[in-house]
C-alpha cells in the first residue's frame, strides 16, 4: 500500500514561523521534523512508497528530500496550490488500488498509526475510513456523524463554527482507488478533501484512534504540542 502526505499549505496560522519555514519541516521531536516523523512511522507500518505534494517554499522542501536519499519517498512538485482532487487525479495511477492519505501537520502516535492500517479496510460499499477523535470541543475542525450504531459516516461537515463535543477528523484516511475513479476529471480537480468527504458520506466508515494534536492549527498548538512530546528529553 502507498500513502500521500499532504504537505504544500502556506500554514498561514502559523506566520511568522512559517514564512520562511514549510511547517512540515517544523521540529517535532527534538530537531527532528514532523516530515521526517511521518516518513519514518508510515516505512514502519509497512508503506511501500510515499508521495510528499509540495508548494510552499517547495525548493526547501525538495532540498530537504533529496538530502534524506530515501528511495521510497518522492515528491509532486505543484505550481500552485492545487486543490486535493488534482492531486489524487495526477497520482491516481501511481497510487494503486487503496492508498492512505495524512496530513503532514498533524501528530498521531506510531501506535494508533500501525491500528489504523491493520484494523481498517476499504471496499465497494464503504471505499473510504476516516481516523477520527473524540473532542469536548469540535468547532473549526471536521464534523463527523456516525450513525446509531456507530458503523457508518452518516454526515461530514468542514470545520462548523459550532461549541459543542463530538467526533472529528483526525488527518488520517483510508481510500480505495474507487474514489478516484468515481469522479470525471472536471470534476475531481475541482475537490478538496473535504468535498470528497461530504459527497461520500452515508458510504464512510471510521475508526477512533485517540488523541491527536492537530500541529497546523496554531502556533499556540504546536508549541503546546512541541513541550509536550518533548517533555523528558
Amino acid at each position: 500500500m502507498n500513502a500521500i502526505l499532504l504537505s504544500a499549505g502556506e500554514a498561514i496560522r502559523l506566520r511568522p514561523l512559517s514564512l520562511g519555514t514549510p511547517k512540515c519541516l517544523f521540529p517535532l521531536f527534538g530537531n527532528e521534523s514532523i516530515l521526517k516523523y511521518w516518513i519514518d512511522v508510515l516505512t514502519s507500518v509497512g508503506i511501500k512508497q510515499i508521495y510528499v505534494n509540495v508548494f510552499w517554499l517547495k525548493y526547501r522542501m525538495i532540498d530537504y528530500l533529496q538530502s534524506l536519499k530515501l528511495k521510497n519517498v518522492v515528491w509532486y512538485e505543484e505550481d500552485y496550490l492545487e486543490p486535493v482532487g488534482e492531486v489524487l487525479s495526477r497520482l491516481e495511477y501511481d497510487l494503486g488500488e487503496k492508498f492512505l492519505i495524512v496530513n503532514s501537520d498533524t501528530y498521531i502516535s506510531e501506535d494508533q498509526v500501525k491500528k489504523f492500517v491493520i484494523k481498517t479496510k476499504v471496499n465497494s460499499n464503504k471505499p473510504i475510513c476516516l481516523a477520527i477523535e473524540k473532542r469536548k470541543n469540535i468547532s473549526g475542525k471536521g464534523k463527523v456523524v456516525l450513525s446509531p450504531d456507530r458503523c457508518t459516516v452518516f454526515d461530514f461537515v468542514e470545520k462548523p463554527i459550532i461549541d459543542e463535543p463530538g467526533y472529528v477528523w483526525a488527518g488520517m484516511a483510508l481510500m480505495n482507488g474507487e474514489v478516484i475513479s468515481n469522479y470525471s476529471t472536471k470534476d475531481l480537480i475541482q475537490k478538496e478533501l473535504s468535498d470528497i468527504f461530504s459527497d461520500f458520506k452515508g458510504k464512510m466508515s471510521s475508526l477512533n484512534i485517540g488523541r491527536v494534536y492537530d500541529i497546523g492549527s496554531s502556533l499556540k498548538s504546536y508549541c503546546e504540542t512541541y513541550l509536550y512530546l518533548n517533555k523528558d528529553i
